[in-house]
């Protein structure tokens, strides 16, 4: 008897070890952008300052996933998304989105991008991780293009073209939106140098 209980608990014991071998945590794809390397390419950002000539900015690049790890999950494995894992306990398709634990306090939607990999939807954004912060020279002849009105924040059919002198006043202004809520692209030159912002309308500015 003894022998027979001993072999049925080394069986469960087994099987929950498969079990948990089986499970599946997805986590986002590697970043295109190489922030040892910012030459000859545009990236989402955030402007933090501006000393001596240099630029200090967070390069920021969204969360996407492979379709093919998206489409594989089941309950009981896990997306991996801003810093933490979520468990998934129910899976459902709504509106051309699939949603992660529908209805519930962890709910994560994704939607199939331009770029044809799957990314999160967060309220009027995507999830966004910050992949570094790097110093970086300014061009002699940096261009500021502003997409919005400064004064009422309302978004501009085409944007305001300024120099750098017009982009520090903003940065210094007390009552300036601001460029740090994930409403910025920055542009790098062949020299690695910083050759261009675009500041964007965003909902929660």
């Amino acid at each position: 008897m003894m022998k027979r209980l001993f072999v049925l608990l080394f069986v469960l014991v087994l099987l929950a070890g498969t079990a948990s071998a089986e499970r599946t945590v997805v986590t986002a794809l590697a970043a295109e952008v190489n922030p040892d390397h910012l030459v000859s390419v545009a990236a989402d950002a955030k402007v933090l300052s501006y000393a001596d000539g240099k630029f200090t900015i967070a390069i920021l690049v969204p969360e996407r996933y492979d379709p093919e790890e998206i489409n594989a999950l089941k309950p009981g494995d896990a997306i991996y998304t801003e810093g933490r894992e979520v468990e998934i306990r129910a899976i459902t398709e709504q509106d051309g989105y699939i949603v992660l634990n529908p209805d519930m306090e962890d709910e994560v939607r994704l939607f199939e991008s331009v770029d044809m990999n799957y990314w999160i939807m967060d309220v009027n954004d995507n999830t966004w991780l910050e992949l570094a912060t790097v110093t970086v020279p300014a061009s002699g002849r940096l261009l500021f293009l502003d997409g919005i009105n400064p004064e009422t924040g309302e978004a501009l059919l085409h944007p305001a073209v300024h120099d750098r002198e017009n982009l520090l006043n903003l940065m210094n202004a007390a009552d300036d939106p601001g460029f740090a809520i994930r409403n910025v692209e920055v542009v790098f030159d062949e020299q690695g140098e910083l050759a261009l912002i675009r500041r964007f309308y965003v909902p929660w500015q």
